[in-house]
């Protein structure tokens, strides 16, 4: 799994997030686009940090495709559901109001055949009058390679430093990250993970949505200066 180091230290490491405050704009986009929305699905929720600040008015449910990240999710909300699933093939029997796909986790689909699937799927898990909210990856003109950044976390009980150094493959971004992290009782370790995510451009979008029969529209800022994609029936 993508996350089999970093996992358990996910929070941590994003602990600069700002979730609350995306989580407010995502509420304010809800109602605009869906005043009545009630129910949501959470399509690479990771460890469910936005749904900690979505109102409880939504009945909510999330899924992925890292079992790490997962379990943290579910300690958090012992009581929602949770789904072990590939986002470009999943089928859970049922429909939502909302489908969100946040913090460019569609990147990591990798082509655009399993982009197109994706949406497919978010499709055909939406009720009428729905919507679905995806935040991109970066795309090729914004990609930096051969860059390096330093991410660290300190605390008493928990030292993090994450070095990454970047790469890119045809249309595919990579993140090669080493990690140096230290607890209390367990000393200092070293791990490693290689993150692969496509750089989708926003025709690949367009496309995939329209072929989703979704209409679509584009705010280049978005919540985090990525973009983001809205769709809904035509």
């Amino acid at each position: 799994m993508m996350f089999s180091e970093s996992a358990k230290y996910y929070d941590a490491l994003y602990s600069f997030k700002d979730y609350a405050q995306e989580a407010a704009q995502i509420e304010t986009l809800i109602r605009l686009h869906h005043p009545t929305a009630k129910t949501i699905l959470d399509i690479g929720c990771g460890t469910a940090e936005h749904m900690r600040f979505l109102p409880t008015t939504f009945d909510l449910e999330g899924l992925d495709l890292d079992p790490g990240l997962l379990a943290v999710a579910e300690s958090k909300f012992p009581n929602t559901p949770f789904h072990l699933a590939d986002m470009s093939d999943f089928d859970l029997g049922k429909k939502f109001d909302v489908v969100l796909c946040l913090f460019s986790s569609i990147g990591y689909v990798l082509s655009t055949d399993k982009l197109n699937a994706s949406l497919q799927c978010f499709a055909k898990h939406l009720n009428p009058g729905g919507i679905i909210v995806v935040e991109p990856w970066f795309s090729k003109a914004v990609w930096k390679t051969d860059n390096i950044n330093m991410l660290t976390y300190d605390k008493d009980e928990l030292k993090i430093c994450r070095m990454t150094y970047t790469g890119t493959e045809g249309n595919v971004s990579i993140l090669n990250f080493q990690y140096l992290i230290a607890e209390k009782g367990e000393g200092v370790r070293h791990a490693t993970e290689q993150h692969r995510l496509a750089m989708f451009e926003e025709h690949e979008f367009r496309t995939a949505f329209a072929a989703a029969k979704l209409e679509v529209q584009y705010d280049p800022k978005g919540l985090t200066n990525r973009g983001l994609y809205i769709g809904k029936w035509r």
